[in-house]
This record gives C-alpha cells, sequence and structure tokens, in this order.
C-alpha cells in the first residue's frame, strides 16, 4: 500500500522525471487510452504539499476505487504523492459530452503525458499533447 510522500521542491525535475517513469508502466501494464496530468503540476505552480493529480483512461474492469488502488500499486516503487483516478473510456466520453466540470478542467487544463493514437479520444485530446 501506498504511503505518504512529499514533494521537495528542490529536487523537482527529478519529479518530473518520476512522473515519466509511472507513465510508462502504465503504459505496459494497462495499456490506456490517455493518461493526463492536471492540477499544480500541469500548471507548474506546486508547492511541497502539492500532490500529483493524474487521470487515467483505460479498459478498466475494476470498480472505481479498485482502479484508484491499482493505479497507486504501479505508484509503489517510485512513491510519488500521487493521486490517480481511473475512468473507462465510455465513463470518460460521456462526461466530457455532458461537459462534467471536473473532465472539462482536466481536457482544457491539463497536460496529455500520452494518448494512444488508436483510441476514439484521440481526435478529443490531440490538441492538448
Amino acid at each position: 500500500m501506498s504511503k505518504l510522500c512529499r514533494v521537495n521542491l528542490e529536487r523537482s525535475e527529478e519529479i518530473f522525471s518520476k512522473i515519466e517513469e509511472y507513465k510508462q508502466i502504465v503504459i505496459e501494464k494497462l495499456k490506456p487510452h490517455a493518461i493526463i496530468l492536471y492540477g499544480s503540476f500541469a500548471r507548474r505552480d506546486f508547492n511541497e504539499g502539492s500532490d500529483i493529480d493524474i487521470v487515467v483512461v483505460a479498459d478498466f474492469k475494476e470498480s472505481f476505487l479498485d482502479r484508484i488502488k491499482l493505479l497507486l500499486d504501479l505508484n509503489d516503487k517510485i512513491r510519488l504523492p500521487l493521486e490517480p483516478v481511473g475512468y473507462t473510456l465510455d465513463e470518460f466520453s460521456k462526461m466530457f459530452l455532458k461537459e462534467n466540470n471536473f473532465i472539462l478542467e482536466v481536457v482544457e487544463k491539463g497536460k496529455v503525458l500520452y494518448l494512444s493514437e488508436n483510441s476514439p479520444i484521440y481526435k478529443l485530446l490531440k490538441t492538448r499533447i
């Protein structure tokens, strides 16, 4: 189980390197449609108490809470102060079409870390890369 981690501001580039490492693990294990960084790390206005907010869109079979556990378990060795959220493609698409405020903010202000060219949401997110 993940432990609480804090951001060392003097090592911010190392944090971004670890985010990249986490992204690669998620791609390898889950073959996601998209990985989106949002919040203070996407805006680069983070502080020592900031966590790393990530949305992963993948073909999850797990319940919503089990997805979070799965995404946190993938972080065990890296130990980022991570706050991941996992959505299925259907959930993400429906929330976007219904103009869900959270999803719209993630899409408009987030940074797409990974986007599968074969994904149905490619056209929606490709301008955010």
